[in-house]
């Protein structure tokens, strides 16, 4: 028997992290199901689809630079005629849409239609996911009429809501308090972190600072400071230090960090890496903005972090967890309107002496989503062709061309 069919329909959070979870999540996946993602946002040279993943692009909208412009009807419509087409070729089992119905914008035009033609048959249903991560609830509306349109969309078209975080981190009801609350079943997965969870022990790592900021997209800032810093710190201590500036970092950007470090010592700059959490596992000191994915991969490898949260509204949830994080012992803060060198030469130094507290959150979310799905799927007592299977085959092949 062939493999249910499983449609990811993805929204871009403007940085690189989001992408990498999806992908990861979609390659655990696709042992059990035919995963085909339908992408918004751009596809950075070097990351490709899984094998097995079909990754589509939808047509782009940046939500946040739109704002009044009248071109947001020709974008949504393009969207949703594009999401329907895919759907009624591949027919899909499982339907997991990120983020919807709770993140602000107007995708309600572009989405409603797609759960309606999901919840059309009353002889096939799919199970329809709604996903989240850990603090994407604080862009969750706030008035109590948008709470009760949130309830009311939930509890039509979804069976459930997946919530990737430990409930000891992060609640969903702690920022969304629908006045008569909400009947849709909310689960909570556990952090999604890919890969291998393996520690070194902090004797064996390198004296070492490592500083990322995700795809790099709102990095910059940070990336100068620490060079600056670094002059600091290396007359002070002697420590070492490497940029991982990440794909997204604008090419001038990157022109500029290569410029301001050509005087430095012991002082790497990188664009890429193949995998941000094995270079975290390697050393001892780690400088990050707190994005979902880098935060999960800092809680996993042992490194001693110190989070400086961008305030763009874009990384919305940055500061939110880590002010948690600290709270938690688990790392440093400091917040970025306090950067500038002096500040962040001395939280390195106080990060140097800094043992991170074991918070003991579960890590597992990417089993745990699968089991779930399984479950569901199971109870709908869905039934699933050789015609979907070859769909999805067509689908694949197209999606590496």
């Amino acid at each position: 028997m062939s493999k249910p069919t499983l449609m990811y329909h993805r929204q871009s959070s403007g940085g690189i992290g989001g992408l990498l979870r999806c992908l990861a999540l979609a390659r655990s996946l696709s042992r059990q199901y035919q995963v085909v993602v339908l992408n918004n946002g751009p596809l950075p040279k070097g990351i490709s689809a899984p094998a097995g993943v079909a990754v589509l692009q939808m047509p782009e909208c940046d939500y946040h630079q739109l704002g009044e412009n009248q071109d947001y009807n020709q974008f949504a419509s393009d969207r949703r005629d594009f999401s329907l087409l895919q759907y009624a070729r591949l027919k899909p089992d499982v339907l997991m849409i990120e983020t919807f119905p709770f993140a602000r914008g107007g995708r309600k035009e572009e989405l409603q239609p797609l759960l309606d033609l999901a919840r059309a048959d009353p002889d096939r249903k799919p199970v329809v996911l709604c996903c989240m991560i850990d603090m994407h609830a604080a862009n969750v509306a706030d008035l109590e009429s948008e709470n009760q349109q949130i309830v009311e969309l939930l509890e039509q078209y979804f069976d459930a809501v997946l919530v990737h975080s430990d409930p000891k981190f992060a609640r969903l009801e702690e920022l969304f308090q629908p006045q008569n609350g909400l009947a849709t079943p909310v689960v909570y997965t556990g952090f999604l972190a890919p890969g291998r969870s393996t520690v070194i022990p902090t004797g064996a790592k390198e004296k070492r600072i490592l500083v990322s900021a995700g795809g790099g997209a709102f990095g910059g800032s940070l990336f100068r400071t620490a060079i600056e810093a670094h002059r600091l710190l290396w007359e002070a201590e002697g420590l070492p230090m490497t940029i991982i500036t990440g794909p997204m970092l604008p090419r001038t950007e990157a022109q500029k960090l290569l410029w301001l470090s050509r005087h430095s010592h012991a002082l790497t700059i990188k664009r890429t890496v193949p995998n941000i959490g094995v270079e975290m596992r390697k050393v001892r000191w780690s400088v990050s903005q707190c994005g979902y994915s880098t935060a999960a991969e800092v809680i996993r490898s042992g490194v001693a972090p110190l989070f400086v949260p961008s305030q763009d509204e874009r990384c919305a949830g940055q500061i939110e967890r880590a002010r948690r994080l600290h709270h938690w012992g688990a790392s440093r803060l400091l917040v970025e309107s306090h950067l500038n060198a002096a500040s962040l030469a001395h939280e390195v130094m106080q990060l140097v002496r800094f043992v991170p507290r074991e918070t003991g959150f579960d890590m597992s979310g990417s089993a745990k989503t699968i089991s779930l799905i399984e479950q569901l799927t199971t109870q709908s007592g869905f039934g699933y062709s050789e015609g979907s299977k070859k769909e999805h085959a067509k689908v694949v092949a197209s999606s590496k061309r």
